[in-house]
């Protein structure tokens, strides 16, 4: 079922259709703006969010565009995700550089926490990216889709000179894709413990109801086959595709512009991992944030068997073929 027939959703329904039915006519305004930014010199490098779904990278997405003064795509830029430019002009009219203060989501959605909370906006890369698969290679790859997402983001950080912050976790299976368009993009690179991260994905996949048989998450390439294999196979070799093709890709840029996160950092020292992203970043503060206290644990929330099983299926791997 259409989920816009839903009666809770009318009005998202009929506010896409307006979206999109003035979405030419700001165009023109915003052709010539991007015209002109993305012509210049890029002034910072785009940062990029990847990872496996449940390693805590919606937390430190937050945090980062709380405390700094860099761009980001909150929810109500996302709402003109066909002219993003336009909406990033429109948010700033509005929330200048206030500070979010949201720490709160529900699997990466922060609608809760109003239009200025960050958004991962899938819509946007959708733009010219499949749905139905997340891997993009040079196959994939136009000269017409470079050029277009190149010059969009390029004019957004040109005319605000400030980084923009990407999380969007299916950019760590388009990495060649973004190689095209900046190749001295930056990466944050967050990781958890296979044991909890697949762990947590289960327990998500319950609570929405996701069958066993069904897709839930970030595809790897492989993702077809790994769909036919049993739940716990299928989450652990999830995981390990896709964190295994963000550290093949990992070379294709230089080796510092690449951090990597853990979860466990997170929940220990936040504003250690603050500072070293300040850092990596080359961002300035904001004022008048609120400072977070994060409470990350990894605590076995499964049966022993279930553990059981899931430990049986890591020690199946071949760990030699892992790039870590």
């Amino acid at each position: 079922m259409n989920k816009y027939l839903n009666p809770k959703n009318y009005w998202r329904y009929f506010i896409d259709k307006i979206f999109l039915a003035i979405s030419p006519i700001i165009r023109l305004w915003e052709e010539k703006h991007i015209e002109y930014y993305s012509n210049m010199p890029l002034k910072h490098q785009p940062i990029f969010i990847i990872g496996a779904p449940r390693t805590g990278s919606t937390i430190l997405y937050q945090v980062i565009t709380n405390q700094l003064d860099v761009l980001y795509i909150d929810n109500l830029t996302c709402k003109f995700f066909r002219n993003l430019f336009f909406g990033f002009w429109l948010s700033n009219k509005i929330f200048k550089q206030k500070a979010h203060n949201c720490f709160k989501s529900k699997f990466g959605d922060t609608s809760e926490c109003g239009l200025h909370a960050p958004s991962e906006c899938g819509e946007f890369w959708y733009r010219w990216l499949p749905k139905d698969r997340h891997f993009i290679d040079y196959s994939d790859i136009t000269d017409k889709m470079v050029e277009d997402i190149r010059s969009e983001i390029t004019a957004i950080i040109n005319y605000f000179d400030k980084p923009l912050v990407f999380k969007n976790l299916n950019a760590g299976q388009r990495m060649r894709l973004i190689k095209k368009c900046f190749p001295e993009a930056k990466f944050i690179f967050v990781k958890r413990d296979i044991i909890y991260t697949a762990q947590s994905i289960i327990n998500g996949r319950r609570k929405l109801k996701i069958r066993d048989n069904e897709w839930w998450g970030i595809m790897p390439n492989n993702v077809k086959e790994l769909n036919k294999l049993n739940i716990y196979e299928k989450v652990i070799k999830q995981i390990i595709y896709l964190e295994n093709q963000i550290l093949i890709d990992k070379d294709l840029f230089d080796e510092k512009n690449f951090s990597t996160i853990n979860y466990k950092e997170i929940g220990k020292n936040i504003n250690k991992v603050h500072a070293e992203i300040k850092d990596f970043i080359g961002a300035k503060e904001k004022n008048n944030y609120i400072s977070p206290k994060i409470e990350l644990s990894n605590k076995i929330k499964l049966s022993e068997e279930e553990i059981s099983i899931l430990k049986k299926e890591i020690s199946k791997l071949d760990w030699e073929t892992y790039n870590d």
